[in-house]
């Protein structure tokens, strides 16, 4: 039985609940009350809401109204995580604000309607004390632009919520007032951004049609367009992995989680001195980035500038004084710390790369480099007592900085073992995966130069700094949570070994494997004395041993991540049963093919739209439940509905979920995990239409199989 939902457009509260059961596609049945007619107040609209208000909902015996209760309830009876987080914090937030909108909001809706609507729809007389109440409305806009709109979403959520549903609907109601959003731009932004998905512009069609009637202002025109800005929000980051100054912000951008695009500049090509890139940066230095229509230089200030933007408070505390300690070494690295790049330049990079002479000063240099460092050890890691610089728990900018500039060092014949604790401290700060992110592509290049034995075993040892046993992964190329664990190893570079269980042989039903896993289901993990099945705790328990904070976030998005994985032991199930019903088990186990094969097509379709609107949030998320990089949600599910690559699938209604799938293919690590699988599929399928081929191929749509990438 479908839910009943009693609504009125004109209804604020009403767009709200309206806007959730169109993103989440929950199946209802909309009965629209009619307020001019009176249709509230009859008995039959009575005895299903009795406070004659609307919106109301009936589900079964169950009558429910207040839009905050209908909102709530949808939600979880319909397990929409992301528009109501499991996760207790969360949930606590959204509450709050939902509270908080009963009464804080009230003198928006008073202005609107006194001041503008009664007026237009009911010829009533405007308030006396008009511009009391549009004060009052404005002194209200800059308490919750304060408060509630710190981030994207209210409450600073990784997600829409209902609480941003419900925002929408009460401060739209402004729309009719011709109020000048110009002076609160976030708010301006923030409504401008909800109207340009497309289910909430339909939630609000009729209202928006009559905000149009009324010649709208600029501000007002703008928040209604329903442009979406998505494609100003990427951010571009110009480096070079030689660059001390790059790899910190690099570093900065890979602990924030975020998408941005990497654009590698060569000096010695002059691609820093271009009218395109001097226009970004007139100083034409490295780094630089370009954040929609911000364009900005130097690593202090970009570091900074990600650090408020994303809230990176492990990194640059928001304590004064914590804060000001910071900001002591970054100035102070700015001059004194400049020795070490000066001695690397011109006495070894020079030379050995732009055949520039060796200067007479080396050893000079030498000493001047072995002077700064011990300055630095004794003043800001109290003598090696201290871990991390300024006597901080965790690293910080001041680290990451410090450190990125040490690295330079590699390339030189700097004797790191003369300054006391200076090798145990780079250690320590690499522990840091993003560090390491951020530095392999120049330690391989150190690699492949004439270097210092430290910074040869540095180099070569930072896959093994964390964890001194090995991992060993049992494997079949054939089980789809194998690949997902697969996946998430080379993807994090972690060194494993891996050892293929035949299944078909029935490895997995004796020992030694049963030893290691008595479920006998792969795949299976062993660490030193450790043995661990389940896929799903397996790639937990490697990314927090780790540290893989990248696929597995820190809560809240954590939690998010769980309800998927949690959802996805029985959710997708469906994914793997239809093909195992309608190609391996009639080509491998002699079973006939089922007959219900339209009805089971119907349910999958089903299944994919709901994993759209449930998890990737209708279509406007690049990973699962809005995560900005492939956590191992995405590789979960991935390994799932790769299945349907044997029964010639056909994705075309899913528009959404072939870029998403493409996107996750592309990425070298992940096609090496699957690259048996997809040789298999090539062979063994006598049709494949062009989606499933050109993923398979490596190749785009409706190209050729010549550059196939395996």
């Amino acid at each position: 039985m479908s839910l009943i939902f009693y609504f009125s457009p004109s209804s604020p509260p009403s767009r709200a609940v309206r806007s959730l059961l169109l993103l989440s596609k929950v199946v209802f049945s909309g009965k629209i009350v009619d307020l001019t007619r009176g249709e509230h107040k009859t008995p039959e609209y009575q005895y299903i809401n009795p406070n004659q208000s609307l919106p109301a909902l009936v589900d079964g015996p169950l009558k429910l109204f207040e839009s905050n209760a209908i909102l709530k309830y949808i939600s979880i009876k319909k397990e929409l995580t992301q528009f109501y987080p499991k996760h207790i914090l969360n949930r606590a937030r959204v509450d709050c604000y939902l509270d908080w909108s009963q009464t804080g909001l009230e003198p928006i809706g008073t202005y609107a309607n006194e001041c503008y609507l009664f007026p237009m729809m009911m010829n009533k007389p405007a308030p006396q004390n008009k511009e009391q109440m549009y004060q009052d409305t404005i002194s209200t806009l800059k308490f919750f632009e304060s408060i509630f709109l710190k981030g994207r979403y209210i409450y600073n959520q990784p997600s829409m919520t209902i609480a941003d549903l419900k925002c929408v609907a009460d401060l739209t109601q402004l729309l009719l007032t011709g109020l000048d959003f110009n002076q609160f731009p976030k708010i301006r932004d923030y409504l401008q951004e909800m109207f340009s998905i497309p289910e909430i512009r339909e939630a609000y069609a009729e209202y928006l049609d009559m905000i149009k009637s009324t010649k709208p202002n600029d501000s007002i025109s703008y928040i209604i367009s329903g442009i979406d800005k998505r494609s100003n929000w990427q951010i571009n980051l110009y480096h070079h992995p030689l660059s001390s100054p790059s790899r910190a912000c690099r570093t900065t951008l890979f602990y924030s989680g975020i998408d941005f695009i990497e654009k590698i500049l060569f000096i010695q090509k002059g691609e820093n001195r271009t009218p395109e890139f001097l226009a970004i940066n007139p100083n034409g230095s490295l780094p630089a980035i370009q954040d929609g229509n911000l364009c900005l230089f130097e690593s202090s200030a970009i570091m900074k500038h990600f650090a408020r933007k994303f809230k990176l408070y492990k990194l640059y505390s928001f304590n004064l004084q914590a804060k000001a300690k910071t900001d002591e070494y970054l100035d102070f690295h700015l001059t004194e710390m400049q020795s070490i790049n000066r001695y690397a330049s011109s006495c070894f990079i020079g030379p050995a790369f732009l055949k520039l002479p060796v200067p007479p000063n080396k050893a000079q240099q030498q000493k001047d480099v072995a002077t700064t460092l011990e300055f630095f050890v004794k003043t800001f890691l109290n003598k090696g007592n201290w871990a991390y610089i300024n006597g901080s728990p965790i690293p910080t900018f001041a680290d990451i900085r410090a450190c990125c500039d040490l690295t330079q060092l590699f390339i030189t014949d700097f004797p790191f073992e003369q300054i006391l604790g200076l090798d145990t401290y780079l250690q320590r700060v690499f522990q840091m995966n993003e560090m390491k992110k951020s530095h392999s592509e120049y330690f391989d290049f150190l690699q492949s130069q004439k270097i210092g034995k430290f910074a040869q075993h540095f180099t070569q040892i930072q896959e093994q700094v964390r964890y001194k046993e090995k991992l060993t992964l049992y494997f079949n190329f054939v089980s789809p949570p194998s690949k997902a664990v697969k996946s998430l190893l080379k993807l994090a570079q972690i060194s494993y070994t891996e050892k293929d269980i035949d299944i078909q042989g029935g490895e997995n039903t004796r020992p030694p494997y049963t030893n290691i896993n008595p479920n006998q289901s792969l795949p299976a993990l062993n660490f030193g004395e450790f043995n661990l099945f389940e896929s799903h705790a397996i790639m937990k328990f490697i990314c927090i041993q780790f540290n893989l904070t990248e696929f597995y976030p820190n809560y809240p998005l954590r939690s998010l991540i769980d309800s998927f994985l949690d959802f996805h032991h029985t959710g997708f199930k469906q994914l793997t049963l239809y093909s195992m019903d309608f190609f391996f088990g009639p080509k491998f186990m002699k079973k006939q093919v089922p007959q219900n094969i339209d009805e089971r097509t119907r349910e999958i379709n089903e299944l994919l739209q709901f994993f759209i609107e449930t998890f990737l949030g209708g279509g406007h998320y690049k990973y699962i439940m809005g995560s900005r990089t492939p956590t191992i949600a995405d590789l979960a599910f991935i390994a799932e509905i790769s299945g349907l690559f044997f029964v010639d699938f056909d994705f075309t209604p899913f528009p959404s979920i072939k870029s998403y799938l493409r996107n996750l293919f592309e990425m070298r690590h992940i096609r090496d995990t699957y690259s048996k699988y997809f040789l298999v599929a090539r062979f063994m399928t006598s049709s494949m239409n062009n989606y499933i081929a050109s993923i398979i191929k490596g190749t785009k749509e409706g190209e050729s199989a010549c550059c196939e990438l395996i």
